[in-house]
């Protein structure tokens, strides 16, 4: 049996169906408590090793099942699928190096969707606690980046970042200034992190590492000091493997 349930939703934002992976809490058909919400980028690698787009999930389910002591949540996945996915992730506009097609831009409508569409429908189907305070959103790679522009941007439906091994650097400059200009007193907390070794050679993994530090350098002066952490992971890799290892620790900033 999943210990997962899997549905579609029309988003009228986008205009196509888009896939939800969503886990609830062990304890949720024991009574009637409510819950924090997390909303997930990249839904279809969170639980199932069969389903992941490289083999491998996050293993979120055995996460909880190993980790007794972390905050139960209902953790709702969207599935960013591939022709999609740097359009709706990414919030500004970039060509990869090796096109000149323009991708990005398209993120305020796939927030949107969460916040207009999805969120209304796991706050009346689920017992959730609705507010900013008990809400996440959460990503890696364009995930992380997404997460962290909804934190300049929709502190009134979300109050904790979680932003992962974040591919800032396709989009330096404008989400810089985009930061620049917001205070994001509404972030009660914010993680994010780098690995050493996202990528297979030493100058893109620096690229990645100072890429992210020049965010943090001003996210950090905006959000209370013990409400932001950063994490530079020695050797970690690009990938589910090393983001499961990290999301406990995750977890356990976010909502504690």
């Amino acid at each position: 049996m999943k210990k997962y349930q899997e549905f579609s939703v029309f988003s009228q934002e986008l205009n196509r169906e888009i896939k939800i992976f969503m886990m609830l809490p062990k304890s949720y058909n024991e009574g009637d408590k409510s819950y924090p919400v997390l909303y997930m980028n990249d839904g279809i690698n969170l639980f199932d090793d069969n389903l992941a787009t490289y083999g491998k999930s996050w293993g979120i389910i055995e996460a909880f099942e190993n980790n007794p002591d972390l905050t139960e949540l209902i953790i709702v996945g969207i599935d960013n699928e591939g022709e999609y996915r740097s359009n709706d992730l990414v919030p500004f506009t970039f060509k990869f190096s090796d096109s000149e097609v323009l991708y990005g831009g398209n993120t305020d409508n796939y927030i949107a969707f969460i916040t207009k569409t999805l969120k209304p429908i796991i706050d009346t189907k689920y017992r959730t606690l609705i507010n900013p305070l008990n809400t996440g959103i959460m990503g890696s790679s364009f995930g992380g980046v997404c997460a962290t522009y909804a934190a300049l941007k929709y502190t009134e439906y979300f109050s904790k970042f979680g932003c992962v091994s974040n591919a800032y650097y396709v989009i330096q400059n404008q989400l810089e200034n985009f930061a620049k200009s917001n205070n994001l007193k509404g972030v009660n907390k914010f993680y994010m992190d780098v690995g050493t070794k996202e990528t297979s050679n030493d100058i893109d993994n620096q690229k990645y590492i100072d890429s992210n530090k020049k965010m943090y350098n001003i996210l950090k002066d905006k959000i209370d000091h013990k409400n932001i952490k950063f994490v530079i992971a020695k050797d970690a890799i690009h990938n589910e493997i090393d983001w499961e290892q990290r999301f406990p620790d995750i977890i356990n900033f976010l909502f504690n």
